[in-house]
């Protein structure tokens, strides 16, 4: 190659270079909304097949109407609607019995024994096998679906019947993965109403499979970053939720939101 052919490749590859040099610094494109709305929806629940969320209707004469606290009668009548699903049942008889003149006369304790056990056989008649006893008498707890427990709930032994959600690989009582629309037709979940921004109106803003929450007031981040004052210690299940604590300042006694 001739000295004048590589002195105009030099010069060139000079003139490309400065012009590379030259243009704009290259940066990623700002988010736009429709970004950010996908962003926002990946922390939502996806939700649960409305089947999951089925009930039976109370008919006279039903064994379930010796769930008498609304909640449990509730939570009698889904577990009847899904018959697979196991549940941690509470039942409980009475300790006394009522006489010719209308007194109250104590079971001895050979006859709550004898009660007791009645309950117990027709339990593990019915496929029961996770049945738990106690010291005291009046009650049995047992782990099993509606229908091994159902015959022994309309035993006249049984008094009342308690129903809360036992571990099982259905994950049924999983409140997580509620939507929280959801929430108000899952029995087992108990609903979270808050203040959204510290203010009013009660707003529903998921739900907890916890049976005991605290009664001091508490803050909360929801998924899309907005503060929630709540009356009590417990915080939707439901996934993004952030902790904040108390909503009282201990030092003050004023409250924290908004503003953390």
């Amino acid at each position: 190659m001739s000295a004048e052919i590589r002195a105009a490749a030099g010069w060139l590859s000079l003139v490309l270079a400065c012009a590379r040099a030259g243009e704009p610094a290259r940066t990623e494109a700002p988010p736009t909304e429709a970004r950010l709305e996908r962003t926002t929806e990946s922390v939502e629940p996806v939700g649960v097949d409305p089947s999951m969320l089925v009930s039976a209707e109370l008919a006279p004469g039903d064994a379930e109407a010796k769930c008498h606290a609304p909640s449990y009668l509730e939570r009698c009548l889904q577990a009847r609607a899904h018959p697979q699903v196991r549940f941690t049942w509470s039942l409980v008889f009475d300790e006394y019995w009522t006489d010719e003149r209308g007194d109250q006369v104590a079971y001895t304790e050979a006859e709550k024994l004898a009660r007791r056990q009645r309950v117990m056989d027709r339990l593990q008649a019915d496929g029961a096998r996770e049945i738990h006893t106690y010291s005291w008498l009046w009650s049995v707890l047992v782990v099993a679906t509606h229908p091994q427990v159902r015959g022994a709930m309309a035993l006249p032994e049984v008094s009342m019947v308690e129903v809360s959600c036992a571990d099982d690989d259905r994950e049924f009582c999983d409140c997580r993965r509620l939507r929280v629309e959801q929430c108000r037709a899952h029995a087992f979940c108990g609903e979270i109403h808050g203040y959204p921004n510290c203010r009013e109106p009660l707003t529903l803003a998921g739900c907890t499979r916890a049976e005991l929450c605290t009664d001091s007031m508490s803050r909360a981040r929801d998924p899309r970053g907005v503060m929630w004052q709540f009356r009590s210690g417990c915080y939707p299940d439901q996934p993004g939720w952030e902790p904040l604590g108390s909503a009282i300042d201990r030092v003050t006694g004023e409250p924290r939101c908004p503003g953390g």
